[in-house]
């Protein structure tokens, strides 16, 4: 190309015309391409003129111009060719309007129920990970095995942080620990002035706390804001609960703590130190008050050195990097060989096993099996449970959008044609379907984020969480809501993009049938497919309520019926004391049919004793649940006595004497028969003495009916009263509340009258069931209105197509009856199909659900053929308004082109 090129004078260091000797050489007319030689050859030209620097900037800026014209090219065709597609999608959408918005909305529905519960299944999986550096931080806990049983706690002793301190201070980055108050941290009064309330989720912690846990600041500084006796740290919403728009830094809150047994109980002034922001939801650590640890030590200054007592103390720490976990838990053996000997000095006992762990926090949230977890964790059943409903009603979402789309796309048959005739490639023709299919996914989609802004309200009520449409931002649910738009769109797109292409024009333009007939087995499936879900929901949400409903309305062995229940939090020693003449004292208004005074009430947790007969030493040794009750509990709550006799005040001294046990305490004890436990002596560790047992009461199911009824005893013991039950009349109760405020203010000044009845404390113990029926419920109206919403237009759509073979009916003496026969018929087969396919599936999984409750419904046929009817039920009514609407239709109008 350069053979008889001349060298160029100085001023001009480059070949004239070289943008357009690149244009032919790049786009030649023979269709050949250029060299890599020519072009090196071309640079060598530049070099010999010695004029390196120049001849290279202005070789490159000749390439460049003569390249980016046809790259715009590219570009601009492109674009060009997308608004076109994208024109035609528009156009097709508003020609079948209808259809379209059925389509959208029956997917954004669907989407946006998937997009609100991976929210939710994201929020719990990902608990704690917010705070710096959680990947390093873990907490410590207890791994004992004694004559007890073995058990993992999340708990481990107050003097193994400053000796991990001072021991791996190379190895441990930051350590603190998390103590509650001593009797729990949900009932601690607090007051300022006037202004009195139980709170909870306060906890006494280390300066260092804020170096393992994210705690911003809103007022104040982490710095010194824990250091001396007395300082608090309270949230916004504490602030403003009990400051209102008052600054409260420097102020004091009166607060009443317990510390231990032997320490009196007071209320001390806390001066507010600082503010910090709400605690978010996704962390096991909940705090309302920040209470310093200076002020634990200020009552109890060798709290360091106290080994087994009772208070409840968690340990955290933050290794430094690089430190192996494992390796330092293995160092951690030496700590929990010195508590070992330390229990076996004081107990006169050895431990069978005892070990310190190291345990993520990031994994605190989705462990079981831990004792003394600040908060439950995650319950896994459940989140399947969501995370497969979440699948269910998107999948129903996804199959009546593609139903739908494959079913338009049978009317565009002619079209397909008409542009294969006039030269449109294949390829061109499937970016146009999938354009459109892309472009009707992408709207779904956009109005699935608004609905799903929606549905978040109700969702966060009924589920507790605090989730936001911002938290959708989390990479990993984006890449996952992306896929499903591409999954789908191409889904939706595959049919007329894979198949009508592929169809010859002269048999579409010979006006075969055949076309039109095409993917009809393919839609049929896909509604198969939805009816089948939608009655696997129904059953679902029928047992889950039936089972709630026994639950809730089942034989209980006691009365929960008009039983007002009041808690002593404050000045409880004094109650525990005085309990006589308080419950007496309630008693002393008509509207009060009775009293009780206990340890906890049915549907609240209890502890348990340790128990052996006397002259034996079983190892383990039975240990029962306990309630510690005052004479007249059996009584007040109705519980029968299957032998012996109840506590009795005239009988001696059943105070010091007596036991009674239920009917599975007298299993665990190994006595075959009721009568066969009357009279034998038993030792209970927790106050050392020996009672002898006078009865045995009927189980009754005072932790709900989710589990076996567990071995309970009852104990006339005042150091655990903490409950008054009192049995109200309902004439006049308003008057009779009015009594009690009263009454409670004469007897607690300082503490807020707060009540609360049996029965809703009680059906506290269902509130995973309550979630999942309610959830259920939505899920199940979502997932047949969907399902309904593609029915309506698929029989819509259908009788359109049929117009014309309805006229003709019609003509012929056909009835509207038979006319809606005709539409219905097929659609009611199908869905006695899914009928007969969803209801082993719902079988089997209703079936492994109720495994899980020791007292359950049976899964009767009435459960399936309710199921079964209202599916049917709602199908034929949707399906039957189109077929009305067609038999009504004038036929001389349908043929009049005939």
């Amino acid at each position: 190309m350069f053979g008889n090129r001349k060298k160029n004078s100085d001023k001009s260091p480059v070949p004239p015309k070289l943008g357009e000797w690149l244009v032919k050489s790049m786009f030649p007319e023979d269709g050949s391409y250029p060299i890599l030689g020519d072009l090196e050859e071309m640079y060598q030209y530049q070099v010999e003129d010695k004029r390196i620097v120049y001849a290279r900037i202005w070789y490159w800026f000749q390439v460049v111009t003569a390249i980016t014209p046809s790259i715009g090219n590219l570009f601009y065709w492109g674009w060009w060719m997308f608004l076109e597609n994208m024109k035609i999608a528009l156009r097709t959408m508003y020609k079948h309007l209808g259809y379209s918005l059925l389509n959208i909305a029956g997917m954004a529905i669907g989407l946006a129920c998937c997009i609100v519960i991976v929210l939710y299944i994201t929020n719990e999986v990902t608990y704690d990970r917010h705070h710096p550096d959680s990947e390093r931080t873990y907490r410590i806990n207890s791994h004992v095995h004694n004559v007890i049983g073995e058990s993992v706690r999340a708990t481990s002793g107050a003097w193994l942080f400053p000796e991990l301190l001072a021991d791996h201070a190379d190895k441990i980055e930051s350590a603190s620990r998390v103590i509650p108050p001593f009797e729990g941290t949900n009932h601690v009064l607090v007051q300022r002035d006037d202004i009195r309330h139980f709170e909870g989720r306060i906890f006494f912690v280390d300066s260092d706390i804020f170096t393992i846990f994210d705690i911003p600041f809103v007022y104040g500084s982490c710095h010194q804001a824990l250091e001396r006796p007395f300082t608090i740290l309270l949230t916004q919403s504490m602030a403003q609960k009990y400051f209102g728009d008052e600054n409260p830094i420097g102020q004091t809150l009166a607060i009443e703590f317990n510390y231990d047994y032997w320490c009196p109980v007071e209320i001390r002034e806390f001066e507010v130190t600082g503010i910090i922001e709400e605690t978010p939801s996704n962390t096991h650590f909940k705090y309302d008050m920040l209470v310093s640890m200076a002020t634990v030590y200020s009552h109890l200054p060798n709290f360091d050195q106290l080994y087994r007592d009772f208070h409840t103390k968690y340990n955290y720490i933050k290794l430094a990097e690089g430190v192996d976990p494992e390796e330092f838990e293995e160092l951690l053996q030496v700590y929990a060989d010195e508590d070992a000997e330390r229990y076996a000095q004081l107990t006169g006992r050895r431990l069978v096993l005892n070990e310190f762990l190291l345990q993520p926090i990031e994994s605190i949230h989705t462990t079981h099996g831990i004792y003394r977890e600040l908060e439950p964790p995650v319950n896994w059943y459940y989140l399947y449970i969501y995370a497969i409903i979440a699948g269910l009603i998107l999948l129903i979402g996804c199959l009546n959008f593609m139903n739908l789309s494959a079913a338009l796309s049978t009317t565009r048959t002619r079209e397909v044609g008409l542009r294969k005739v006039v030269g449109a490639f294949k390829k061109q023709i499937m970016k146009q379907f999938l354009t459109e299919s892309f472009l009707v996914s992408g709207i779904a989609f956009l109005l699935a984020f608004l609905l799903a802004a929606v549905f978040l309200t109700p969702f966060n009520s009924l589920a507790g969480t605090e989730l936001t449409l911002a938290d959708i931002a989390n990479p990993w649910i984006l890449t996952v809501l992306v896929g499903l738009l591409f999954i789908v769109s191409l889904g939706s797109g595959a049919y007329p993009s894979f198949i009508l292409t592929r169809v010859r024009p002269a048999s579409i333009l010979k006006g075969s049938r055949f076309f039109s007939s095409k993917g009809a087995g393919v839609q049929r499936i896909l509604v198969l497919g939805q009816f089948v879900i939608s009655i696997l929901l129904v059953v679902s949400t029928l047992t889950v309520f039936r089972q709630l409903q026994f639950m809730k309305s089942g034989a209980l062995g006691f009365d929960r019926e008009q039983k007002l229940v009041l808690q002593v939090n404050s000045n409880v020693n004094f109650f525990r004391r005085e309990y006589d003449a308080i419950r007496d004292a309630f008693t002393q208004h008509p509207g009060i049919l009775g009293a009780t005074v206990s340890s906890a009430v049915p549907g609240e947790q209890e502890g348990g004793y340790y128990m052996h007969i006397r002259g034996t030493n079983p190892e383990p040794p039975p240990r029962l649940k306990v309630f510690t009750v005052d004479y007249h509990f059996l009584e007040e709550y109705g519980i029968s006595m299957v032998a012996g006799r109840p506590f009795e005040e005239t009988s001696g001294n059943d105070e010091r004497d007596a036991f009674i046990v239920n009917e599975s305490g007298a299993r665990e004890l190994g006595f075959q028969t009721p009568e066969e436990a009357l009279g034998n002596v038993i030792w209970a560790h927790y106050h050392g003495m020996e009672k002898t047992i006078v009865g045995v009461c009927e189980d009754f199911h005072f932790l709900g009916m989710q589990q076996q009824i567990d071995p309970l005893v009852l104990d006339i013991e005042n150091s655990l009263m903490s409950f008054i039950t009192l049995n109200v009349s309902t004439e006049n109760l308003p008057e009779t509340i009015t009594f009690l405020e009263s009454t409670w203010q004469h007897y607690f000044p300082e503490a807020p009258f707060e009540y609360r009845f049996l029965d809703e404390i009680f059906d506290r113990q269902y509130r995973y069931e309550e979630q999942a029926s309610r959830l259920l419920m939505t899920i199940t109206f979502l997932g047949l209105s969907i399902a309904c919403l593609g029915l309506l237009g698929m029989a819509s759509f259908m009788a359109h197509r049929r117009q014309k073979e309805i006229g003709i009916r019609k003509v012929l003496g056909a009835s509207d009856l038979d006319i809606v026969s005709l539409l219905s018929r097929q659609y009611l087969l199908i869905i006695g199909i899914a009928g007969m396919i969803a209801s082993p599936l719902a079988w089997l999984i209703m079936q492994r659900w109720l495994q899980d409750f020791a007292y359950r419904i049976s899964l009767g046929w009435q459960v399936f053929a309710i199921a079964f009817g209202v599916s049917v039920l709602i199908a034929f009514m949707t399906v039957l308004f189109q077929g009305l609407k067609a038999a009504s239709s004038n036929p001389a109008e349908v043929l009049r082109a005939e």
